[in-house]
C-alpha cells in the first residue's frame, strides 16, 4: 500500500478508472464486511455485482450520475457518487473510504469535488442520507455544511434501514 503521507488526488471518474474502482469496491468489502456503516444490506453477491466493470460504467457517467475517485499514489482509496434528482436538487448518493484510510483526509476532498462539480452544473441544493446509527458520517456531513432535515426508512435488499436525511445549499 502507498505511504499514508502521500497526497490525495481526486478526479471525476472515467473509463480509465473502471478497473481501480472495481478493485476498490472489493477492498472496501474485504476490510469492512457487512456490518460496516455504508454497507447496510450488502452481501458478497451484491458487492461482486457492483464491482463488475459494466455496473461501474453505469455509475460513473451519464447525464444523471457522476463519480469522483480519490487516489493515493496509484491506488484508489475512496469515492463519492452523485445522482441528479431534479434541476435544483442533487443527491450525494454515496461516499465511501477504505476502512484502513479513515481519518486521513480523504473524505473532505471527495465531498469538495462533488459539491464544486454540482455547483458548476447549476444545482442549488445537495442531499445525502446515512444510517441513523452512523455517528461518524453524520458528524462528517454536518462539519461540511449539511443540516439534518428529517429521517426516513429505506429498504435495501429487503432490509429496512432508518436514515437521517441531510441537506446543504450549494
Amino acid at each position: 500500500m502507498d505511504s499514508p503521507r502521500q497526497s490525495i488526488n481526486v478526479r471525476e471518474a472515467g473509463e480509465a478508472d473502471v478497473p481501480a474502482i472495481g478493485e476498490l469496491f472489493q477492498r472496501m468489502w474485504d476490510e469492512a464486511g457487512p456490518d460496516a456503516p455504508g454497507f447496510a444490506g450488502a452481501t458478497e453477491e451484491i458487492v461482486a455485482e457492483i464491482a463488475r466493470p459494466d455496473a461501474i460504467r453505469v455509475r460513473i457517467g451519464g447525464p444523471e450520475r457522476r463519480m469522483f475517485v480519490a487516489y493515493q499514489g496509484h491506488s484508489a482509496v475512496g469515492f463519492a457518487a452523485t445522482r441528479d434528482i431534479d434541476p435544483d436538487l442533487v443527491e450525494l448518493a454515496g461516499i465511501v473510504v477504505l476502512q484502513s484510510m479513515l481519518g486521513r483526509g480523504i473524505g473532505t476532498p471527495l465531498v469538495n469535488a462533488a459539491v464544486t462539480a454540482c455547483r458548476e452544473r447549476g444545482f442549488k441544493r445537495m442531499t445525502v442520507s446515512t444510517e441513523t446509527d452512523n455517528a461518524r458520517a453524520i458528524g462528517f456531513y454536518e462539519a461540511r455544511g449539511f443540516k439534518r432535515v428529517g429521517q426516513s426508512t429505506v429498504t435495501v435488499e429487503g432490509a429496512e434501514i432508518r436514515v437521517h436525511n441531510l441537506e446543504m445549499r450549494l
